[in-house]
Order: structure tokens, then C-alpha cells, then sequence
């Protein structure tokens, strides 16, 4: 295994770990406090704009970033969710990749990616979709409206709401799935998709609509899908803008290279498929901690909406690593491992020498000596490929604990830096 020193030229593309060794060992990894004053960009959270379960905090890997590597650097996360990692590469001037499993989140990073055109009118096409929004008219029965061309699981998604909260659902199906143009539509995909759990009558927690357990009758409650969707937008447009005003002109360059090839990849990270070998500077990614989180089924609305039923053939549910579905498989930690050693092959064959490779893991405490013992075997089989070369603990916050039972139990990760 190489180890280089600061003076080295086999990656220009990242620090040495000499180098900023310091600086990250100043960082607050569980940003609790303001160490860290951004001066002009600053980290942009996707969680803000859509849920997905167990998410890491965007200060990790924008911080990373920043640190290891130089603007122009190749940056991948294999298990991309919404893109967190994807956006702060795009904004610090480094090329992106990601790769996820949930068709949901691949829609919501490339409908975002349109926004981040810097180019766009924002508010051209904020002012668009209030128009629309304001043409609503709550006399006609919209569901009449949809046609063969639409692929929409009407029936599944019916019984999840008021009766005119639906209406108002499908009112906005219809103008996304009639609208032409780029932007808008897109700006429509992400709102839609972000409201779907919000504006439902099952109120119990992101684990009922992951099992599909419909609200009963007494659930039932009207919620104005239209004032979430137009809430949502103003906040979108306002993010967005704001980070856009603090891009430096190196910021066209890598977006207008992004349009020239496909960087976000709806892909099974066990395939050996979309991304080329020793391409890639720097990895930072979260993969899913064994039996706790259901990340495809989470996102079940989602999926009736863009008409993919999550029955037992879907793929998407077949490949997701360690979901919180399989928990009660006897063989789920012992696949785990495998997965996640196949995996650590495969990622081997992407980073180039002197690149690093960050993982973000869960710390299981002696009640969970079984999880504690898969993740410390995954960690020594990393070590196979690369050299460890930091670790970090930190804290993680209650109010994501609470989102999930399971997490109740898990209350600090690690954050294990290593390189090739």
C-alpha cells in the first residue's frame, strides 16, 4: 500500500493527511456549537427539502470536502440517498457521483440538479407554479382526469388521505405530468414527492407507511395539500438562490459538465456497473446500519406515485443492504457482511491511489454485541484495500433517535477516514 507524504504527485487532486491533520481534529464532528463560521458557501441540507430516514447531517461531508481534497477533485457516494453528499461537492467546485438503491431519491438528486442550474430564473419558475397552484378549483373531481398515459397507483394512494386533500394531490399529478417545462417540472417532482408523507392521515411515524398500515377511518383528517406544496416551494426557491449567489465561476464550469454525462445513478452498489475505475479522489458515505432502517419502503407513497408497486419482485427492495424489512432473517448479519464485503471490493477498483475513503458508521454499545461485531469485521476488511488513517466519535442528535425505535439504542457513529 503507497503512503504518501505532502510532497507527493500520484493525486493532486487531495491534501495529505499531514497537512490537515490538525484541521480536522479542531472540527466539532457533532456541530453542536458554532466552531466553524462558513465564509461565503455553506453546507446546503437536502433534508430540509425532502424526508429520508437516517440521513447524515450535511456539515459532515462538506467539511470533509473542504479539507481532504482541492477544488476540481472527483467525489462519490455509493450510497447517495438524496444527495447530501452529491451538493456539497457540487457547491465546493468538485465533480460529484452518487449511486442509491431508492428510486425516490435518484428522482429527487436529478430534479434537483435542474435547479441548480446557474442559469435559471428562480423566480420565473416560482411565479409559474403559483399560477398554477392558484387555478385549482375545488368543484371539479380531478381524478377524472387522469388518463391511461398516467402511471400513478391511484388505488394504493386513495386510502392515505381526506378525501379533499386527494383531490388536491391529483390536481398537482396532472399539471407536473402535463408540464413541459424542464424546470418546473422538476421544482413540481420534488414538492410533490416531499409532501406525500406530510399531507397523509397515517400520523404515526414514517414505520407505519414503511409497513403499510393504512390510517384508520378516525385517522381520517383533512390537511391543505396545496399550503404545504406552496410552502415548500418558497423555501426551495430561497435555499436554492442563496447558495447559488455564493458560487465562484469555477461553479459553471463543473455544472455545465455534469449535463455532459449521467452522475447520478439509480444503481445497485453490488453490480460493478456505472462508475469507472480508479476515477474517483474522494468517497463519503453513510451505508445502511444492519436491520434498522427501511429506506425504499419509507418512501411508499412516493413510489405509488410514480406508478412502482413494492411488492416482493421489486428490485429496489431486493438489493437494499441491511433493511429494517429483513430484520427478523436469521442470516441478515451474516449477509450483511458479505454485502458489505463484496461491496468493499468493488469501491477498491474505483478510488485512485493517495484517494481517500470516508465512512460514517454506527457505534453499537455491548447491547448490541452482535451488530458491534459485523461492523468492526466490516471495518478490518476496509483495511484489506486501504490504510486507516483517523477516527472520529460522534454524537447522534435525539430528535433523529426518536424518528425510530431502533435508533433509541444507537447514540453515537464514527466517522473513519481512510486511504488508498
Amino acid at each position: 500500500m503507497l503512503k504518501l507524504n505532502a510532497q507527493d504527485e500520484v493525486n493532486p487532486h487531495v491534501k495529505d493527511i499531514s497537512e490537515v491533520k490538525h484541521a480536522l481534529c479542531n472540527i466539532d464532528w457533532n456541530f453542536t456549537s458554532k466552531t466553524r463560521v462558513y465564509e461565503g458557501m455553506s453546507p446546503f441540507d437536502c433534508r430540509k427539502h425532502h424526508w429520508f430516514p437516517a440521513t447524515f447531517r450535511p456539515e459532515i461531508p462538506f467539511t470533509l470536502i473542504e479539507i481532504l481534497t482541492k477544488p476540481g477533485a472527483t467525489v462519490y457516494d455509493p450510497f447517495g440517498g438524496i444527495g447530501t453528499t452529491y451538493f456539497q461537492a457540487l457547491l465546493l467546485n468538485r465533480k460529484p457521483y452518487m449511486t442509491e438503491i431508492c428510486r425516490v431519491a435518484v428522482e429527487f438528486a436529478k430534479s434537483l440538479l435542474v435547479l441548480f442550474n446557474p442559469q435559471l430564473q428562480l423566480k420565473e419558475v416560482q411565479n409559474r407554479i403559483e399560477s398554477i397552484i392558484a387555478n385549482f378549483d375545488p368543484r371539479i373531481n380531478y381524478e377524472e382526469k387522469i388518463d391511461s398515459s398516467m402511471s400513478i397507483l391511484i388505488d394504493q394512494l386513495r386510502p392515505w388521505y381526506h378525501k379533499d386533500t386527494f383531490n388536491q394531490l391529483v390536481y398537482l399529478f396532472l399539471q407536473e405530468h402535463n408540464c413541459n417545462d424542464k424546470s418546473t417540472k422538476a421544482a413540481m417532482r420534488i414538492l410533490i414527492s416531499a409532501i406525500l408523507n406530510k399531507a397523509s392521515s397515517q400520523d404515526r411515524g414514517w414505520g407505519c407507511i414503511a409497513d403499510n398500515v393504512l390510517p384508520k377511518q378516525h385517522q381520517i383528517k383533512y390537511k391543505n395539500a396545496l399550503d404545504l406544496f406552496h410552502r415548500r416551494l418558497k423555501r426551495l426557491i430561497k435555499d436554492i438562490s442563496s447558495h447559488l449567489q455564493n458560487t465562484t465561476k469555477d461553479y459553471c464550469k463543473i455544472y455545465n459538465c455534469l449535463l455532459q454525462e449521467e452522475t447520478i445513478f439509480h444503481a445497485d452498489v453490488l453490480r460493478d456497473e456505472v462508475i469507472r475505475d480508479d476515477s474517483i479522489d474522494l468517497v463519503v458515505t453513510s451505508p445502511s446500519y444492519p436491520g434498522m432502517t427501511d429506506y425504499v419502503k419509507s418512501q411508499r407513497l412516493s413510489y405509488y406515485w410514480l406508478g412502482v408497486p413494492l411488492s416482493s419482485e421489486n428490485r429496489d427492495l431486493i438489493g437494499e443492504i441491511g433493511a429494517r424489512h429483513k430484520r427478523h432473517r436469521k442470516d441478515l448479519l451474516t449477509q450483511y457482511l458479505q454485502d458489505m464485503t463484496k461491496f468493499s471490493e468493488i469501491l477498491s477498483r474505483k478510488v485512485k491511489v493517495g484517494g481517500y475513503v470516508c465512512f460514517v458508521l454506527a457505534e453499537f454499545g455491548r447491547d448490541k454485541p452482535e451488530r458491534k461485531a459485523v461492523i468492526e469485521k466490516f471495518v478490518q476488511n476496509l483495511q484489506k484495500f486501504f490504510e486507516k488513517e483517523m477516527e472520529f466519535t460522534r454524537v447522534i442528535p435525539p430528535i433523529r433517535r426518536s424518528h425510530n425505535i431502533k435508533w433509541a439504542t444507537l447514540d453515537q457513529e464514527k466517522i473513519i477516514i481512510f486511504r488508498k
